[in-house]
């Protein structure tokens, strides 16, 4: 059985072919041209980018819509043979980027390419999207599966999905209203989620299509980091969903301010985009317990410390914002937040400040 591989020099992000600069300035151009479709149109400008909103004539409340995708986390699924994980993570990456604009998640549609699937695994993926869709209370309305060999290699595919939620009067999230003194609360990612497995595969040597066996293997192994998880159960624990339990705060009458899913950009790049000017949201990296995948990553791959929280959600998988007199509410450990943090007051550019940090 292959050892997990050392690395001498430190891994990074753009090394493992992800480079988040160069994605940051093809999305500027890319808002440039989805803005010119804008025009004449009731789009609704909505908190982080997270997701989209418009006003349809004879509705009376706003529809909101977000499309992602499970990434190269597809990869270790069809090496772990867990496809019905799969489903599940495009349902929760889709539908926890819907919720922290406020909406109401309704409706779920998927796509499905691949290549040579073993049998039943399609059926599996679609097993575990209604699987996650019947947990949160919407409907899977429609979707699509295409056979691409020339696209995929055999035994691989790519999966995404749309969400479809309502905008609520009254459930709208505004950040502006977020003031110095409000409090961070966040709930555990658990893991991965469905980000950063590019950097995560190139770390523990689970890469190429000509090593598929040796892969397999690695993914086997339970390395004492992991306390008797193998490391392909913990790269492809399924992404949880939010939804009840922001549906639950909601319901207590506990106002959020702000939300943000920690996906890609990790917390700082994710959190920052509902921060107002002046304001920093000051994020205590003692104050959770990082699932130990994460360790074996940075170890294994050699990975400083701001690489790893600038790739990954670091076991925070959605951050809220709150005034501090809704913080007392039992509701909130009883859905499982823990305070991460505080908002204050600032002059500097940054609007994330993550303090604690130590290789």
């Amino acid at each position: 059985m292959p050892a997990l591989p050392e690395t001498s020099e430190p891994l990074t992000y753009a090394a493992s072919g992800v480079d988040l600069e160069a994605d940051a300035l093809r999305i500027k151009e890319i808002v440039t041209q989805v803005e010119r479709t804008h025009h004449g149109q009731s789009v609704i400008p909505l908190p982080g980018g997270f997701a989209g909103g418009i006003n349809i004539s004879g509705m009376e409340e706003p529809l909101v819509a977000c499309t992602d995708g499970v990434g190269t986390k597809t990869i270790l699924h069809s090496l772990c043979g867990t496809f019905e994980y799969a489903g599940r993570d495009v349902v929760a990456n889709n539908i926890n980027d819907l919720v922290v604009t406020g909406a109401t998640p309704t409706a779920f549609l998927d796509y499905l390419a691949m290549s040579d699937l073993p049998e039943g695994a399609v059926v599996d993926v679609v097993r575990g999207v209604a699987a996650a869709c019947i947990e949160d209370g919407i409907a899977l309305i429609s979707g699509e599966t295409a056979e691409m060999p020339d696209i995929y290699a055999s035994g691989h595919f790519d999966l995404a999905g749309t969400a479809l939620g309502i905008l609520r009067r009254g459930d709208r999230i505004d950040p502006a209203g977020i003031c110095a003194g409000d409090l961070v609360i966040s709930i555990s990612s658990g893991g991965l989620m469905t980000n950063g497995y590019s950097l995560a595969r190139a770390a523990l040597g689970i890469v190429g299509n000509d090593s598929e066996e040796d892969s397999r293997h690695l993914l086997e192994t339970r390395p004492a980091e992991l306390s008797g998880e193998s490391i392909g159960e913990a790269l492809t624990r399924p992404h949880p969903s939010f939804w009840r339990q922001i549906d639950r705060l909601r319901k207590s009458g506990i106002r959020l301010k702000g939300m943000a899913h920690i996906t890609g950009g990790g917390i700082a790049g994710n959190l920052s985009r509902i921060i107002p000017e002046h304001l920093s949201a000051d994020i205590d990296s003692d104050s959770w317990v990082v699932p130990p995948i994460f360790g074996l990553v940075q170890d294994r791959g050699s990975i400083q410390i701001e690489e790893m929280f600038r790739v990954f959600n670091m076991g925070l998988g959605i951050i809220c914002i709150l005034s501090p007199e809704d913080s007392e509410d039992a509701v909130l450990s009883e859905a499982g937040f823990f305070q991460v943090g505080e908002i204050s007051k600032t002059d500097a550019p940054s609007r994330v400040n993550l303090k604690g940090l130590v290789n």
